[in-house]
This record gives structure tokens, C-alpha cells and sequence, in this order.
């Protein structure tokens, strides 16, 4: 009978230590449970990458109520144009339905937080997109970080097929739409008229700021854009 008695005290003691754990498992963020989407389908395997960042990262997405989700294990399909959410719960991938979210953000392997948002984009093969945005405002500079499947040189790829970068970028104002930049001086400079041209080139030449990359431009926005020389949009 002792023994009997021992070991229901011992299985409810099992029982309530897994309810404890449980517990300990879910989601810090309830808001994690209004996530809609689907599993995620693997993609065929070529050179290359499909996705802006090979790890899931942690980070949160917003509804379109305002709430927002943390603390997510989130990687971003740049192929595909969608959010990949990991549940550690279920132990899946879920491609969070687009339509659902105003937009997320994560924190890359650098430190630097990325905000991406949801925008309908008016353009060639118009739809909702995700936008991460480089500089925000009432003119804010955009990046669509596109992904294809293209043909290459057998020699990189023995299928003949690769993912390859097919980055866009774009200056946007609520009402205007968007006005599409390439990366160089000349580009951004023709967004200005002719006396502001004048003086964006006199601050770039002040702060001395180069025309070598993505980082290099986006500084260059933003000296112009703190100097409140006015862009022509």
C-alpha cells in the first residue's frame, strides 16, 4: 500500500513538473498566436542563396492593428518576397501570410536592426512588397531586395541555375509613389534642381562622403536630408 501511495505521488509529481516546463515553453509574447500563415515548402537547391541571411534572426513583425510580436526566430526570402517564421513549438517553418502584417524588423549578425514594411507597389508588375527602408521620412529611400533564379556559367553551377542578387532601390512619398535610384552620385544629384545641386555637392564635398557602396549612399541621404536641402519629387 506504501509503495502504492509512493508512486501516485510520484507520477503527479511528474505530472506537475511537465506543466511547469510547458509553462516555461510559451511564447513571452502572446501576440505570437495571432500569427496566420502556412508551412514552408523547401526551395530546390542551386548556387547561391534565396535568402537575405542564411540564419533565422530575432526579431518582431507588427499587425495591421499596431501590436506586435517579439522575439521571433524570422528570415526573409528575398527569392520569394516573404517572411519565414520558425516556431520553435511546433519545431516548423511558417511562411507568414503577407496581407496579415504592416511590417517586420530583426537584428542582423552585425547589430544593426533592418526594418522591413509592407507597400503596395504601383511599378512594373505592381502588388504588396516588402520594402526595408534605408532612411525613413516624408521622402524615404527604399530598397527591394530582390532575388531570381537565372541562368550562369555551368562552371558555378552544374545545373546552369543560380539565385543571384537583383537589388532595387527607390525614393518613396505617400501620394507621389516611387522614383527608382541607382547607387552613384549622378543619381542622386539629378533628384535635386539645378541651385540645390550646387549645394549638395558643397556638403558632400564638406563631409566628405564617397560613392562606394549602399552604406556610402545612405550616408549621403541622410547628410543631405539633415542639411534640409530639398529633394525635386
Amino acid at each position: 500500500m506504501a509503495n502504492r501511495i509512493l508512486s501516485i505521488i510520484t507520477l503527479f509529481g511528474l505530472f506537475a513538473a511537465s506543466s511547469l516546463a510547458a509553462q516555461e515553453e510559451l511564447p513571452k509574447n502572446l501576440n505570437a498566436e495571432k500569427i496566420k500563415g502556412m508551412s514552408f515548402i523547401p526551395y530546390s537547391s542551386f548556387s547561391g542563396s534565396p535568402y537575405l541571411s542564411e540564419k533565422f534572426l530575432i526579431g518582431e513583425i507588427e499587425f495591421l492593428d499596431g501590436t506586435k510580436a517579439g522575439n521571433l526566430g524570422l528570415r526573409y526570402s528575398s527569392y520569394r518576397d516573404e517572411i519565414i517564421y520558425y516556431n520553435t513549438y511546433l519545431s516548423s517553418q511558417i511562411v507568414i501570410d503577407k496581407i496579415s502584417i504592416k511590417g517586420f524588423s530583426f537584428t542582423d549578425g552585425n547589430g544593426v536592426r533592418r526594418v522591413f514594411r509592407r507597400q503596395n507597389y504601383t511599378g512594373y508588375l505592381n502588388g504588396e512588397r516588402f520594402f526595408e527602408v534605408l532612411s525613413d521620412g516624408k521622402i524615404s529611400l527604399l530598397a527591394y531586395r530582390k532575388v531570381d533564379l537565372g541562368t550562369c556559367d555551368p562552371s558555378y553551377s552544374k545545373l546552369g541555375l543560380a539565385y543571384q542578387q537583383s537589388y532595387t532601390y527607390y525614393m518613396y512619398a505617400a501620394g507621389k509613389g516611387y522614383s527608382p535610384l541607382s547607387l552613384n552620385r549622378n543619381s542622386l544629384l539629378s533628384k535635386f534642381d539645378k541651385p540645390n545641386q550646387k549645394l549638395a555637392k558643397k556638403v558632400l564635398r564638406k563631409n566628405k562622403v564617397m560613392f562606394t557602396d549602399e552604406a556610402s549612399f545612405v550616408l549621403a541621404w541622410n547628410v543631405l536630408k539633415e542639411n534640409g536641402i530639398s529633394i525635386s519629387f
